[in-house]
Formats: structure tokens, sequence, C-alpha cells
């Protein structure tokens, strides 16, 4: 059945066997083989028996994604006119099971009495080779394209003569085209890329040059728009190609999105100017030095600095070790070198670094100047590199040292005010007890002749005297407290408010007065002060309250947060209690919770409330003296709260 067994000597199996590819005869009724030659067996390795094993069906080879296909393409061949062909492709399995893509065309080889298609021949050739390179060169052309989307350009070529261009799918996107949709509905042309193109800049471009060209080579770089009008900087690079004749034949070239590298060199530029104003206006500059080559870098205010323009000096001044050497004095500059070479040596591994240098500038000014350095290692602690900063204290330096003569200049005022303060107050005394021994004298001898008014004006003056010795106790009071150098010990805040509450039992009792204490530390203090303290506070909630009301003082403590610490600008690392003594008294406007601090300041008169106006102000001088803080609120007649806070170690 599928070798001729004609008595020509074989020869259609001979001319069919020579063709390189499988010629099969198929019967259109019963869609069965009538022959095929032995290239089925070359090509794919199937024998003859394997073909009877199949019921001579050939579809049985077809690969089974492709047989649905082919059987619809078969269909085709019914309605071919004689001398017509027609072919499709699919893949068939080889009898080891790898597949081989082949090319089968077909026509009709006789026909029926009534004119159907009797039996078509069909020649099958292997094109698995072609495919795979076919799909090769797609793998390839698909890599292409993925690369230029993700590196954001595109290729094209422009042949000159005819003026037309083609265009890689990346330049479509960079323009915003979808190449897969709009590919062939564009008409690219020089003037239509130029539409694109910024006005200004439509002169840089190759396409409006052309009678210019003349370089083999262009490296070009110009802003675009693309069809949503967004701005993009590209940067356009081509080459040129000429015949003989130097005629212009063609340009190839590249062009790459580079709005965000454009972008990223602009906020540089501005970082760096921005960089150059602060160095300029804080009068600073920043360096680094290399170790194991002994480069340094100066950044422009490094020379501004030294005395040196950065513009027309940098490239004359060599930095070095030399450099310094000049500038600097010379016991900073052994120190410092001293220190570089312990470092070298591996006898030091500071990570940071801060000193103050004096330097004589290239004008020959002389500067404070306060360097700051960070030091890098490798992984064998061997010194690597330092960067650094340098600014320029001598204004600071100057008013330190101003700062520091009028702050000795007050501490000696203040001491002086503070031993007058106490020798007058003390000498006061000495008249007021004259003045009380004469009234007393008085009083005993010319008691029956002084009458109403003289035993009135007498109790006055008694009254006065008795007020100004008070007023002398609370400054002596004050001028003790300012002077003490009493030693911090640890103290016990609960005992010193119970020996409070022992003094002041009576005035308790007599005022009906309520007080809830919460736990109190103990804390590093000077113990006779916390008792002022606590006797000052106690005695002023206590004196200001309402005519109808008995007080009630509520002592409330608390540790302070890190963020509390923070908000009261305290040293986070110590631990801080806060202690709040509230009333229910007659309170004050808020717009004098500063004044009632200060030193003889009161809010009432004297008749209605006694005092000398100093109680307060000892409060604040104790707690200044123990690096606290003290502060009031308060609303009239609605109560005061006098807040204390205090470190627990000093």
């Amino acid at each position: 059945m599928f070798q001729s067994n004609s008595d020509n000597d074989g020869l259609p199996d001979k001319i069919t066997d020579f063709i390189p590819a499988i010629v099969y005869v198929y019967d259109a009724d019963t869609r069965k083989l009538k022959y095929i030659n032995s290239k089925v067996t070359d090509l794919l390795g199937y024998t003859y028996n394997d073909l009877h094993a199949w019921d001579n069906d050939l579809l049985s080879i077809v690969h089974k994604d492709d047989l649905e296909n082919v059987q619809k393409e078969l269909t085709r061949f019914d309605t071919l006119q004689d001398e017509e062909s027609y072919s499709y492709n699919s893949r068939l399995t080889h009898k080891s099971g790898i597949s081989k893509h082949f090319r089968t065309m077909g026509t009709v080889l006789n026909r029926d009495t009534k004119g159907r298609a009797a039996t078509f021949l069909f020649i099958a050739q292997d094109i698995t080779g072609e495919v795979e390179s076919g799909n090769q060169f797609k793998r390839i052309d698909e890599l292409f394209n993925d690369t230029q989307e993700l590196l954001k350009f595109g290729v094209w070529e422009w042949s000159v003569p005819d003026n037309k261009i083609s265009w890689s799918n990346g330049l479509y996107k960079i323009l915003g085209y979808d190449p897969k949709t709009e590919k062939d509905k564009l008409h690219i042309t020089p003037e239509f890329y130029l539409q694109h193109v910024l006005e200004a800049d439509r002169d840089k471009v190759l396409y409006n040059r052309k009678d210019f060209l003349v370089h083999h080579e262009y490296d070009l770089y110009y802003k675009i728009f693309d069809r949503n009008g967004r701005a993009k900087d590209v940067r356009e690079k081509a080459k040129v190609f000429r015949n003989e004749k130097d005629e212009l034949l063609r340009v190839i070239g590249s062009t790459i999105d580079i709005t965000e590298q454009s972008q990223l060199y602009r906020d540089l530029a501005a970082y760096k100017a921005m960089k150059q104003e602060n160095e300029a206006f804080l009068d600073y500059g920043t360096w680094e030095m290399d170790a194991r080559t002994g480069n340094i870098f100066w950044s422009d205010g490094m020379y501004r600095l030294f005395g040196y323009d950065p513009e027309t000096d940098k490239n004359k001044v060599v930095v070095n070790e030399a450099l310094y050497q000049k500038h600097m004095n010379e016991e900073h500059f052994e120190n410092s070198r001293s220190f570089v070479d312990s470092i070298i040596a591996q006898k030091e591994h500071p990570e940071n670094y801060v000193a103050e240098l004096e330097i004589k500038t290239n004008d020959g000014s002389v500067k404070r100047i306060e360097t700051s350095a960070k030091f890098f290692y490798d992984n064998e602690g061997r010194w690597i590199k330092t960067i650094g900063t340098s600014r320029n204290i001598t204004r600071l330096h100057h008013y330190q040292s101003n700062l520091e003569e009028k702050i000795k200049d007050l501490d000696r005022s203040n001491k002086e005010l503070e031993e007058f303060a106490y020798v007058a107050s003390h000498d006061m005394n000495e008249p007021l007890r004259k003045i009380t021994t004469f009234i007393e004298r008085l009083e005993s001898k010319y008691k029956s002749e002084l009458g109403a008014d003289g035993k009135l004006y007498l109790a006055r003056i008694s009254a006065s005297v008795e007020n100004m010795r008070h007023l002398i106790d609370t400054l002596l009071e004050f001028s003790r407290t300012a002077r003490t150098n009493q030693p911090f010990v640890q103290v016990d805040l609960n005992a010193i408010l119970k020996e409070v509450q022992t003094d002041l039992e009576l005035k308790i009792e007599e005022t009906s007065t309520t007080i809830h204490i919460d736990a109190l530390p103990a804390i590093q203090a000077i113990p006779s002060q916390m008792k002022q303290l606590f006797d000052n506070l106690l005695n002023n909630s206590i004196k200001f309250r309402k005519a109808d009301t008995h007080p009630v003082i509520n002592i409330r403590c608390m540790r302070l947060t890190r963020r509390q610490k923070e908000q009261h600008h305290l040293d986070t690392e110590n631990t801080w209690f806060k202690i709040e003594f509230a009333d229910n008294g007659i309170g004050f406007e808020p717009e004098y919770k500063e004044r009632i601090f200060q030193i003889f300041q009161r809010l009432h008169g004297k008749t209605e409330y006694p005092g000398s106006g100093i109680g307060l102000a000892i409060c604040k001088k104790i707690i200044d003296q123990h690096k606290g803080l003290i502060y009031a609120t308060g609303e009239p007649d609605n109560g005061a709260t006098f807040t204390i806070i205090l470190p627990e170690h000093q």
C-alpha cells in the first residue's frame, strides 16, 4: 500500500524518497493514508508497521494541542480547485516523544466521476529549525523591548534620501504611544517628531539639521513633550553614514529618557548651592581625609575659613599637612600630629574627636575654629578615613569670654549684696530693740499720763516694730538661703513633711485644714531648705484660704517620663519628681504667675493677709539651688497649684 509495486523499477518511490520531506497520498473519503514515502522513518522514526498499527491514520501522530486545528485545516482542501494548493503548520510527534514542526502543503491529486476530490497529495516539510530560530529571534526581540522599557530608551533609523524613519518600540513609549496598537496608525516623519520637541530646542535635533550633518557622531541633550504634555529630558546619540561621494545616506541613533537623572542632577546642584550658601553664611566648612594616601578634600567653606577664595585659589592651594602647619598654632599642630600618630600606630581607636584650634588665615587674621571629626576603620581595625566639619567660633569665643567675666562680676555683686543684706538686716535689729525698750518704759512710767490716744499710738508703734522685726527676720532667712554652703545628703521628703506638719499643728487645727498626701521620694537635698520649702508652701495655702471655706491641700507626686523631661529641658539621664501643692483657696490672676516669686511682691494688702512678701521668693531660691523648677497656676476664687520639680541626684 505504501510502496509502489509498478514494473518501472520502483521509479516513483525513488523520486519521492529523494525529496527531503514526507510525501503522502490521502484518501478523501476514508481519511486514511494511501501512500507515504520512507521519509516518515527518517524524519519521525516510524516504520510501516507502526503506520498499520494506527490503521493508516496520520492524525495519530499530530500533537494533541494541534489536533483540532489540523482537522479544521483538512476541511479546506475539499474546496480546492485543480492546480490550487494550500498549506498549514502543525507539530508532529516523533517516535521518541519529542515534537517537530512541519509545514504541510497539499493539492487535489485526482477526482471521482462526479468531480469531487478523491485523493490529495501532501508534502510535509520539517521546519523545526526555522521555527526555533524564529522563536529565538522573537525571544531576543521581546528581551530587547523589555530592556528598552526598563532603561527608557529607543533606537531609530532615518533614511535621508527618501526621508523615511523607523522607530523601535522604546521610542514610541518615550513619546507616550502604545507600539502594539498605534504603530501602524502613525506616520513617522521628522515633522511628526519635531512636534514633540520643545520649540527652543528644535534647532538641536538632527531631523532639523539635514544640511548641517557633517560630523560622524552626535551627542545631544534637549527637551520633549509626550502626547500627554509631560515634559521629558532626553539624550540623543547618533551616527551619520555617507557614501563615497560624501552624500548623506542614513542616520541611526538612540534616544534615552534622562528625566529622572536630570532632576537628580538639578536637585544635587540645588543642594550643593544651598550647602555652599550655608557654609558661607554660617562660616564653616567640611573636609575628608584618606588615611591611606594622606589626600585631603576641602569644601569651599574650608578655603574661606583659611582665608582663600575657592573660585580662584582652589587649583593653586595644595591641601596637605604642610598647609595646616603653615596656618595652625604651633602647640595645636603638635598636639594634632601626636594624636594622628597614635591612631596610625593603632594605640588609639577614637570614633569621634572635637577640638578647638587657633589658626592664622592667609590674610594674617587670627581665628578660633572648632573641629569635629568622625573616624572610620576597616575590619582589621586600621584607620582608613576621617570626615569632619570645622567652624569659625571666634566671635563665640569672645562672647563666651565676655560672658564668663560678666558672670564673675555678677556673682561678685550678688555676693556683696547678700552680705550687705545680712549685715544690714542684722544691724537693724539693734535700733528695733531700743525702740521696744523705750516703749516698754513709757508704758510702765507714764501709762496713767498717756491717755487713750497715747496708748493707741504706742500700740501702733509696737505693731510697726513687730512687722519690721518680722521683715528683718525673713530678710535674714532669705540671705542665709542664698549664702548656704550646706552639703547635699539623702533626704526622705516624707519625714520632712511630717516635721512641718508637726510644727504647723496648731495652725492646721485652728483653720480646720485637711491635707491629703501622696508618698514622696527620697532625694539628694539640703534638709533644712526642704523643711523651709514645705513650710512656706503649706503656710501659703493656709494663709490664702477663703473666708467661709475650710482649707483642703492635696500634695501629689509623680515621676516624670522621658518626654516630660524633654519638654522641661531637663537632663533625661537623671530621675525627676514633680510635687504639686494644690489648694482650694482664693487663687490669683494667671498674669501674676511669675510675679509672685519675686521678692517683696504682694498681691494683697498687709491688713488683709499679713506677711513680708518674701516666702515664695525663698522657695524659688531653694529650688534654684537644687537645680529644679518651680511654677504656679491659679484662677481667682478657684484655688492655686504650686508645682516643684526636683532631681533625684544632684
